[in-house]
């Protein structure tokens, strides 16, 4: 007999829920068959058979919450019948799984990361090593449902209910006839929208304002049920704004030398780089010359981290999740935009891995794309400082006693004041402006 718990995929997940069954009681699995799709505060995965045999009652039903090591499934040999243990999600303990039934977050140990679209590629290049990966390389055929319902991705799921496309009119393109994201923009018609304050822009900045609104929608009273990610966002953030003393300190930067170098850099190289590349670039070089910013607040001590990784704020349709560039001051421009680009695009169809949204030693969100001009961040635990960059704009400044139109940008850093002082904040502030305003420093 083998057992399907709940795994644990990093050290603050304590529960998963059930999001659906792939096989039903009684239907017979092979190993490497996914069985069930699960969803944590961070992605969503297909647990797969560990064995040859017939799937014995289900101990947890669609929507319910299990705690980790939880039962959710036995899968008997030809002969064995189930009940070898309390199958209640209730009453499941919250202790660690045994050593033996912890589930890794590869396919070699029966979990696979399902949650985006199959097949897609990127590339990923780093400072040592080019290398390119794709999702084929996990691809195993979904394997045959016992109910009507389309088998879709879930973030296929989240834009067919925002846009109001019915799934069973959708035809997959996916392994098995499997509905991707592509599929539900390709049936709207391309007209893929967000959730307020919580989506992806799709249009550059500034086109959204000259855009026809149109007719808006009638409004619908409903509740929407929370995810596991949505809770554990509120919950974190009610563990930094409470006990954490904030503050805030603003700067103004003229970046006009920073897009005139990028444009450059993107013209020679062919490459995609963002005006945020450079921001991440320049601030983990300045955390080197401050590692009082560098640090985290600890009950007995002040941890000052031996290596700089960038958290990037990513939003999903899910939620806000902050996907990590390691060692961020020892990776050019170049390597740090591609990184951002590829962890980004993971981000956004849950695929990310748990060591690739922890361990973040400073944090950087970006509204520039959506013409936020200014605004503040709350801290991301455990790090003591997180920078919000509004949106680089042209304007009218003196310079020299003249008044010129340059390119500005406005950069409030929220910092925890139990480890960063009025003054060592703005020590690190104007180490960053001369990275800022004289990007040369960042490519040499």
């Amino acid at each position: 007999m083998a057992e399907i718990i709940m795994p644990k995929m990093g050290d603050a997940m304590s529960e998963g829920k059930v999001v659906r069954w792939y096989k039903k009681a009684g239907d017979a699995v092979k190993k490497g068959e996914p069985v069930l799709e699960i969803e944590t505060d961070k992605v969503n995965l297909d647990l797969e058979a560990e064995a040859d045999g017939t799937l014995g009652d289900l101990a947890a039903k669609e929507g319910e919450v299990v705690q980790v090591g939880g039962l959710l499934a036995e899968i008997l040999a030809p002969g064995e019948k189930g009940g070898a243990r309390a199958t209640s999600p209730a009453s499941e303990k919250k202790e660690e799984p045994k050593k033996e039934e912890r589930r890794a977050t590869d396919r070699k140990d029966g979990v696979r990361h399902s949650t985006g679209e199959y097949g897609e590629t990127f590339e990923m290049k780093g400072p040592r090593t080019d290398r390119t990966q794709s999702s084929k390389d996990n691809v195993v055929a979904m394997p045959k449902s016992g109910s009507d319902r389309r088998r879709s991705s879930p973030l296929a799921r989240n834009l067919a209910r925002e846009l109001g496309v019915d799934l069973q009119s959708v035809e997959g393109s996916g392994p098995g006839g499997r509905i991707v994201a592509a599929d539900i923009k390709g049936f709207s018609g391309g007209r893929a929208t967000s959730p307020a304050g919580r989506g992806v822009s799709t249009r550059p900045a500034g086109e959204a304002a000259r855009a026809p609104l149109g007719r808006a929608p009638e409004l619908e009273a409903r509740e929407i049920p929370l995810s596991a990610m949505r809770r554990t966002i509120a919950k974190r953030l009610a563990e930094s704004t409470g006990p954490i003393p904030h503050f805030y300190l603003t700067v103004d930067y003229d970046v006009t030398n920073l897009l005139s170098m990028r444009q450059q850099l993107m013209d020679i190289e062919g490459a995609k780089i963002s005006v945020n590349d450079f921001i991440v670039r320049a601030a983990a070089l300045a955390l080197r010359h401050h590692p009082n910013v560098n640090a985290s607040w600890g009950a007995e001590a002040i941890s000052q981290h031996g290596d700089v990784h960038i958290g990037i704020a990513v939003a999903t349709p899910e939620g806000l999740i902050t996907p990590v560039i390691r060692n961020a001051d020892e990776k050019s421009v170049g390597e740090i935009a591609q990184e951002v680009r590829a962890l980004a695009e993971k981000a956004k169809n849950r695929k990310l891995k748990p060591d690739e949204y922890q361990g973040s030693t400073f944090t950087i969100s970006n509204l520039g794309a959506w013409g936020i001009e200014e605004f503040t961040a709350i801290i991301n635990p455990p790090n003591s400082a997180i920078l919000a960059a509004g949106a680089a704009e042209s304007r009218a400044v003196v310079v020299n006693g003249q008044v010129v139109i340059r390119e500005r940008m406005k950069i409030t850093m929220s910092c925890d004041h139990r480890v960063i002082d009025g003054a060592s904040g703005a020590e690190f502030l104007k180490t960053l402006r001369a990275y800022v305003e004289q990007p040369l420093r960042l490519v040499v």
